[in-house]
């Protein structure tokens, strides 16, 4: 299971959805991330604490995609979050 780092807030700012970094993690990353509606749909799913799977079975339940785009939009998506070192592994 995955979890969003503390530090980081999902706000919705003149239509967009943006992560702004908080407290000591704005030490750690300086700027804001962008996400589309995708993003930000499996961010919340994220700070809930959710597994790859749970991941790929939520986004295929809510968007009209097949297994194979699913899997492939959430491994970049993971790969992203992972690089940049805003998740927690539980």
């Amino acid at each position: 299971m995955m979890r969003i780092k503390p530090g980081y807030l999902l706000r919705d700012v003149a239509g967009q959805h943006v992560v702004v970094p908080t407290g000591a993690a704005a030490v750690d990353f300086n700027g804001i991330i962008t996400l589309n509606g995708t993003g930000k749909f499996l961010w919340e799913q994220l700070q809930k604490g959710a597994s790859r799977a749970t991941l790929v079975a939520k986004l295929l339940d809510a968007y009209a995609v097949d297994a194979e785009r699913a899997t492939a939009d959430v491994d970049g998506f993971l790969a992203k979050l992972v690089e940049h070192e805003l998740v927690l592994h539980e």
